[in-house]
């Protein structure tokens, strides 16, 4: 466990790096059982759940696989789908050769206590704008691929701050597309989208785009702080913290302080 008092700024390099093949080691087994169109469709509708609605969200996915968003192609046509599908409306008569069968039960969503921006219902608009640009671009996996590639960078110098700048810079890019906020797109940028693509490229043995991502990690600004990110400085003094890998190695600080925590109850 992380000592308070000693080389914490080292340890949350090393935390972060846990976090991170954590992260990977999920998205390993995920392809090991799905597409990588379907794959990453799934942990893209998981995290919209949030901690109220994971599951459901996961489940909505499933009922309703990329497979079959890719078929309707349309922004209001796979809202509609998801809509149906999550139990929130009746879309019969608004779709073509759909199974109107397949529908969860509207009550088994959280919906108490989620501010209106996070409700189920909202998110679901929100991300059918991507779903919609993913379709006409060869997939979703294709989506993001081809955008990591095309951005692709080397020119990393000793600079830190201009480091930082080119990896904000470039993480826009690669995450322009409209219908989700900046603060949620860069959280599924560095939650999802990097541990993902970092799995196809070791798979691929592509060094040099694996050294990309590895380096967006490094030097990307922190996510927008969180409660958790709060406390954890708060608790080890911490006036700020620098970069996206320092913001990993507090979230992971947290999980193993929990985690022992819970061990020591049990």
């Amino acid at each position: 466990m992380v000592k308070e008092s000693q080389n914490i700024e080292k340890q949350l390099m090393e935390l972060a790096s846990r976090r991170l093949e954590l992260k990977k080691m999920r998205m390993t087994n995920l392809l090991k059982i799905a597409l990588p169109d379907e794959a990453l469709y799934r942990e893209i509708m998981l995290s919209l759940g949030y901690k109220n609605n994971k599951v459901q969200f996961l489940e909505l996915a499933m009922i309703t696989p990329y497979s079959e968003i890719r078929k309707l192609k349309d922004k209001i046509l796979i809202e509609l789908a998801l809509l149906h599908r999550a139990g929130f409306i009746d879309a019969n008569g608004k779709l073509e050769n759909f199974d109107f069968s397949l529908k969860m039960d509207k009550n088994v969503w959280n919906l108490r206590g989620v501010r209106p921006a996070n409700q189920p219902q909202n998110r679901i608009k929100q991300i059918s704008h991507l779903l919609s640009e993913t379709v006409v671009k060869d997939g979703i996996f294709n989506f993001f691929k081809s955008r990591i590639e095309k951005n692709y960078f080397d020119g990393w110098g000793n600079d830190f701050k201009l480091n930082q700048k080119i990896a904000n810079k470039i993480v826009k890019k690669i995450m322009s597309f409209s219908g989700i906020g900046e603060q949620r797109k860069a959280d599924m940028f560095f939650n999802i989208i990097l541990p993902f693509f970092l799995v196809i490229y070791e798979n691929e043995q592509n060094e040099k785009l694996k050294e990309f991502l590895e380096n967006l990690y490094e030097y990307h600004k922190p996510l927008s702080p969180n409660s958790v990110i709060k406390s954890m400085m708060r608790r080890f003094k911490i006036k700020n913290i620098s970069s996206v890998r320092e913001y990993m190695g507090l979230i992971q600080l947290y999980h193993e302080i929990m985690g022992k925590v819970n061990h020591e109850e049990i």
